[in-house]
């Protein structure tokens, strides 16, 4: 009779920590719901966004673009509000000479482009952005140094993005032809851009 007793009282235990953790769960969630839609979220400052790459694209046509996907993540403790496009897209040489290229908000068979929104970035939350490109074809020897360019410095539409750029090495990209266009998305509320 001990026994069955120390088992009842066992499982009503079980269920009233399982209830208490599914009320404190589901409040929690409440309230990341609630400060994920709330106006009151302030703009992202710059220095609480890490920001990662990655190539993608590409074909044996040269109308097929190539381009990068640009993950950006709140590294800061609180929520934060995105909206916009990156600015200040500059391409430059190996030796850090700017390569002219013209930037557009077109949609290719890379990335779509959709409208920009207001994107909430919760701790640890991420967003995104893709440029993208004419495809090369590169042969370095034949090509003028001036015109290849190997890394891209850009700002995000956060606070205090006018102290510093993001700077990435990239393959190098033949902007040696007459079309110099990249295309650049607005930050998205997804880990890759639309397509």
């Amino acid at each position: 009779m001990t026994l069955r007793r120390r088992y009842g009282s066992a499982a009503l235990v079980l269920i009233v920590v399982a209830g208490a953790f599914a009320i404190v769960t589901w409040s929690v969630t409440r309230a990341n719901e609630a400060s994920a839609s709330s106006p009151s979220v302030t703009e992202c400052l710059q220095a609480q966004l890490q920001v990662a790459t990655e190539q993608g694209g590409g074909g044996g046509s040269t109308n097929i673009p190539l381009g990068y996907t640009f993950l950006i993540v709140n590294i800061g403790t609180k929520s934060c509000v995105l909206q916009g496009y990156p600015y200040e897209v500059i391409f430059s040489t190996a030796s850090g000479v700017p390569v002219k290229v013209s930037i557009s908000h077109q949609s290719n068979v890379l990335y779509s482009q959709p409208k920009a929104q207001r994107v909430v970035l919760r701790p640890g939350g991420a967003a995104s952005f893709g440029i993208s490109y004419p495809n090369d074809n590169v042969s370095p020897p034949s090509k003028p140094a001036t015109c290849i360019a190997t890394l891209i410095d850009f700002r995000l539409p956060a606070r205090s993005s006018a102290l510093y750029s993001f700077e990435f090495v990239l393959r190098p990209i033949d902007f040696c032809q007459t079309i110099r266009e990249v295309t650049v998305t607005p930050v998205e509320g997804h880990a890759v851009p639309q397509t």
